[in-house]
């Protein structure tokens, strides 16, 4: 009995890896062929940069840059759909791709029907979940960036620069646009905090993330919004507003763009309030092999919001204490204060 059970799930896993190579191909095919259209009035420049979060949007100057690059171009930008809301007002991008699946962004790389094509993503990051090809950049290679190196040449947008072949001369603020979205029923005036990374070591502790949430509260008289996708904080307080899994990554970024304050990691919307310029409290400590390392480009990284390092570890061994007193040096201790 068990062996049927057995052999109807490997017929329903071959199905299943079948149907995903067939519709792998015929996106692929509707893509290149929709591109090689437009190629005839314009040439196109296509952007592959799907995720994460964090990455795009610390990319988003270099759009700028190859609109300059390539200034009679058409700018195309492939995305996972979760995060294309972030692109598709953007002024310098002609259209987004939601893209199909790995496996088409790994034929488009080896066969791009791009007139310039651009793959943002670093060598063994990304795998197609049944055939357990990479996505392989060779410009990656070319120059050096790999996963294991990538924060010894600075911020993030340093590497995206060196996959375009652009000189990096400065510090470049990136920019959201968001468009209209939806409202919220919240105060005029509070802080954000997100606590969640898509890798737990670069998180901090949560017992200590509710004592520095009272404490703000009881000091400073303001309410906090908790963002994020999952696992929102165990607290129960009037003035701790929780809207963890209740958004889209849009509505998150215009709930952290009105924001007056935001307490973060090493995440996805710290780089979003880095985007609008919020001030703020960033935790950081020792990530992989990189020490003292800055995530950030443009008014975080000149300043805007204090990144504190963990001098002696992980950002999980970042002392309540030495949180508060960070957070006590950014910001006055009377609620009138707060502007």
């Amino acid at each position: 009995m068990a062996s049927i059970y057995v052999s109807r799930s490997l017929w329903e896993y071959k199905f299943r890896k079948l149907s995903y190579l067939f519709s792998a191909c015929i996106s692929y095919i509707q893509l290149y062929i929709s591109i090689r259209i437009e190629r005839i009035s314009s040439p196109v420049v296509g952007i592959l940069l799907a995720e994460h979060l964090g990455d795009i949007v610390a990319a988003e100057p270099i759009i700028e840059e190859l609109r300059k690059k390539h200034a009679n171009a058409r700018i195309v930008w492939i995305v996972k759909d979760l995060y294309r809301g972030l692109l598709e007002n953007h002024p310098h991008i002609d259209r987004i791709i939601s893209e199909p699946s790995v496996l088409t962004s790994i034929w488009l790389s080896k066969n791009s029907p791009f007139s310039h094509f651009y793959n943002l993503h670093m060598n063994e990051l990304r795998f197609d979940p049944y055939f357990k090809q990479s996505l392989f950049n060779s410009q990656a290679e070319k120059v050096g960036l790999n996963k294991s190196n990538y924060y010894e040449r600075g911020n993030l947008l340093k590497g995206i620069y060196d996959l375009c072949g652009i000189p990096y001369h400065e510090s470049k603020q990136p920019k959201l646009y968001l468009g209209e979205q939806k409202t919220f029923d919240l105060p005029k005036k509070y802080w954000v905090i997100h606590r969640k990374s898509n890798g737990a070591d670069r998180e901090w502790r949560d017992e200590d993330w509710i004592e520095l949430i009272k404490r703000s509260i009881e000091t400073y008289d303001i309410t906090v919004v908790e963002v994020g996708v999952s696992d929102g904080l165990d607290l129960k307080h009037p003035k701790l507003i929780s809207y963890v899994g209740k958004t889209s990554i849009t509505e998150m970024a215009n709930i952290i763009a009105e924001a007056d304050f935001f307490l973060g990691i090493d995440s996805g919307p710290a780089h979003i309030a880095n985007a609008f310029e919020i001030p703020g409290l960033i935790l950081l400590g020792t990530f992989k092999n990189f020490k003292n390392h800055m995530p950030y480009s443009g008014s975080y990284e000149k300043g805007r919001a204090m990144i504190y390092h963990n001098p002696d570890g992980s950002s999980a061994e970042i002392p309540l204490d030495i949180a508060w007193q960070q957070l006590s040096k950014l910001k006055p201790i009377s609620a009138a204060q707060l502007a």
